[in-house]
């Protein structure tokens, strides 16, 4: 078996395990709130190969970029490409794999402090229309904008999953009863991964069992649909609180 078959199987089983309890969903969420600049496909592999990572691109942009250079012997985390006609791999590093190098730098990853918390909350509620519900604090605030972001673009982010159901647990549920089940966990893994990157506990406001209807997206192809749906709303919602948090640097 060749490495690209290897990685193609690494992505089914890593797909089946996080969809197989609560917690290892969440522990993916955790993954994906660090790297929330990357598609589901991506984020998944980098979770199953190294969970750990918190800033990762190629070994050319590591080198030409950002003047990092890749210590010899670092294994690189194996990514599908899908870009072309053939489906190939392609190799990220994580900054901890790489060496600062003259004229380089080294990325600095925003982090949200006590002080930013004004700001953020004045983003969030001229971004999302919180019309005074900030007053409460960043973390119900984060809850409102999950349930907005979730509700406003459903239709969207369930596009195609019709088609998917077929194996899955979604199969004998009712057309109702899986808008909702995905709806909740659209918003709870919106708010659970923008919470982690904003260095709060979002236990504090979900339990595990808000996430157990993960475990009806148990085939590769349905957990796409959930997964590209988080990626893609989580992104907007987290690039929006990075730059103002930037702004104090």
């Amino acid at each position: 078996m060749d490495r690209l078959q290897k990685i193609q199987q690494l992505a089914g089983k890593e797909a089946k395990k996080i969809s197989s309890s609560p917690r290892d969903w969440m522990g993916y969420l955790g993954t994906a709130a660090k790297l929330y600049r990357y598609p589901f496909p991506d984020t998944m592999l980098v979770h199953a190969q190294r969970p750990d990572a918190t800033a990762c691109v190629s070994l050319e942009d590591w080198n030409g970029k950002v003047g990092r250079w890749v210590r010899r012997g670092a294994k690189g985390i194996a990514l599908l490409d899908d870009s072309r006609t053939k489906m190939k791999l392609k190799y990220v590093f994580d900054v901890s794999d790489t060496r600062l190098v003259q004229g380089g730098w080294t990325p600095v990853l925003w982090k949200m402090e006590q002080r930013h918390e004004a700001e953020v909350l004045s983003c969030l509620s001229d971004t999302y229309g919180l019309k005074g519900k900030e007053a409460a604090g960043i973390g119900p605030a984060l809850m409102e904008v999950s349930s907005r972001i979730a509700e406003e673009n459903l239709k969207e982010a369930m596009r195609g999953l019709d088609y998917e159901v077929e194996g899955t647990y979604l199969e004998g549920l009712g057309e109702d009863a899986v808008r909702v089940s995905f709806r909740e966990l659209l918003k709870n893994s919106i708010f659970y991964a923008a919470a982690i990157r904003c260095g709060l506990d979002p236990m504090e406001y979900l339990e595990e069992g808000d996430f157990v209807g993960i475990m009806d997206f148990n085939t590769p192809a349905a957990l796409a649909v959930l997964g590209n749906a988080i990626s893609s709303l989580t992104e907007p919602l987290l690039r929006g609180i990075g730059r103002t948090v930037k702004k104090f640097v």
